[in-house]
This record gives structure tokens, sequence and C-alpha cells, in this order.
């Protein structure tokens, strides 16, 4: 293969780079800075290899035969953090709660409930991350504009508006673009102690409620259409605990699967339909998948 235009790993495990410790290796594994991602768009492209986008690999399940073509890890050097007037600029890996101590420590409120979700901020702003349906903290209310790079190297900058958020979802999401940086919104100024004390009662919630000394992904199930979180038809079908091979439904949090030890990516997928068929059977509601499954099958 001629040479690429940054160096490669080749038939690198990715597992160890999920939160839920989960899939198979990638072809290619590269770590570009965001200067570099066109050329290694273009190398792909004359390859003929299919590209896939990870940050800090939660929210997504890997399938257990890998990932067939060029994965692009964004978390490492692709995390500039800083102020530009009154907004914040961040490039595609940095971390969610990097992001809620840098607005704090400038002294502005509404970014506290990012300290708990795993995730960076590419990744957020594309699947519109934040909290329950209705509730008016998520990342729509946060972005000013995103920097967007297309599979085809093309660029454009959005609003969210323009890419059309709602709960969980962005076009983004159907186009497959790379989110390169977002510019997000200085418009609270805030008591620095009162938003100290609501960063730490947002982690103190998140650790009271969700396993997070586990390996999981977050939330498997969006809220059903009235708003209602998945975890209590979960739980009322009285699924916490069941397991499929290593895949377990968590019992703190009905709507999350730990990776209980060993469990593959099959694991996960037959526990989720399993969920989904309960969930139908006893209350009639179809249960949507929030995780995205990546895998090289077209």
């Amino acid at each position: 293969m001629p040479s690429a235009p940054i160096p490669l790993r080749e038939h690198v495990p990715l597992a160890p780079l999920t939160t839920w410790r989960i899939g198979g290796p990638a072809r290619w594994l590269a770590e570009p800075s965001s200067e570099q991602i066109p050329a290694l768009l273009q190398w792909a492209r004359a390859e003929g290899l299919r590209v896939w986008w990870l940050g800090r690999g939660s929210n997504v399940l890997i399938d257990d035969a890998g990932l067939d073509g060029l994965v692009i890890l964004t978390r490492d050097k692709m995390t500039r953090l800083e102020r530009k007037g009154d907004c914040i600029e961040a490039e595609a890996g940095v971390s969610l709660p990097r992001l809620a101590k840098f607005a704090a420590h400038e002294g502005y409120a509404g970014y506290e409930f990012l300290i708990g979700i795993p995730g960076t901020v590419g990744a957020a702003v594309a699947i519109n991350a934040g909290f329950k349906q209705g509730d008016p903290r998520h990342m729509l209310a946060l972005v000013q504009e995103a920097d967007l790079l297309a599979l085809d190297g093309s660029t454009r900058t959005v609003t969210m508006q323009e890419v059309n958020a709602r709960y969980r979802y962005t076009d983004i999401l159907e186009t497959e673009e790379l989110v390169l940086r977002a510019r997000l919104k200085l418009e609270r100024v805030g008591d620095p102690e009162q938003i100290r004390s609501e960063t730490r009662e947002h982690l103190l919630q998140r650790k009271r409620t969700q396993p997070l000394t586990r390996p999981t992904a977050g939330s498997v199930f969006k809220a059903v259409p009235d708003g209602t979180p998945a975890a209590v038809y979960i739980d009322r079908a009285g699924l916490k605990g069941l397991q499929e091979g290593g895949a377990m439904v968590s019992p703190k949090h009905a709507n999350w699967i730990e990776n209980a030890g060993g469990a593959t990516a099959r694991d996960v997928l037959h526990l989720v339909e399993i969920v989904q068929e309960k969930v139908q059977a006893e209350f009639d509601l179809d249960l949507e998948p929030e995780i995205r499954y990546l895998h090289s099958n077209v």
C-alpha cells in the first residue's frame, strides 16, 4: 500500500479505546491533527478505504470483527481548547468534562451538566448530547456554530438549527461528517462557587444513579415519544440484572448495559433485542437504540 501522509498503525485492537471494552481491531488507525485530516482523507479515498471517526469511544458498539478500513481517533491530538472573545472554541477531541471545567474557570455557567458525560465535543455536537427529552441542558443550547469536514474533504460551517438538532439527533449522523471544532456561547456569567457547587452535584447525582465504575457505553435507548425515560419501562419489566453472555442490564440503572466480563458485540446486540421484545410485549412500546453500532457491512 502506498505511504500514507501520516504514520498509521495496523490491526489495532479497538476494545481498549471504547468505554464498553468491546470490539475487534481496526485495519488501520490514525491519530491526526485537524490540519492533517484532509490529506489523510484524500489518501483513504485513493485506497478505497471506508472511514470511521472515534473520540473517547462512548455511545458506540464496535463489531466483533472490527472495522475494515481507516479509523481516525480524535481524542489525543485534536484537543485545542481556548477562549475567543465571547465564545469557547473546542476541537473535536476535547472531552466534555474538560470543557465544563474550562467554562467554569472562565466564570460562565450553563456547562455544568457536561461534567459527567464521557464523550468528546465532536460526538456531543453530532448527537446533540444532553439530558432527557424536553430538558434545556443539551448542546443545542450551547453551540454557536460548528465546522464540519465531509469525507470528500469539503468543509462547511453550520449552526445547530441548520443540521436540524433535536433530542439525540442532528443530520450529521446521516452525512457522517466530522465535527472538526465547535464555537460555544459564553452568555451566562455565574458565581464561581455556585458553578462549582452545581458541577459537583451533577457528578454526584450521576455516581449515585449510574454504574460509572463499570464498562458501559452510557444510555442504550432513547426516551419514548412522550419523554418518559426508557429505564422506567425496562425496570417495570423486571429486566435489571438480565444477562446474555457477558452483557448485563445494569442492576443500578436499567437503561445501561454493563460488560460483566468478556462481553461481545453479539452479546450486547442480542440483549438489546431481548429488552426491546419484552418492553414491546408488555407496554406496546418500541424502544429506539441510542448507541451507534459500527461495523464494516455495507
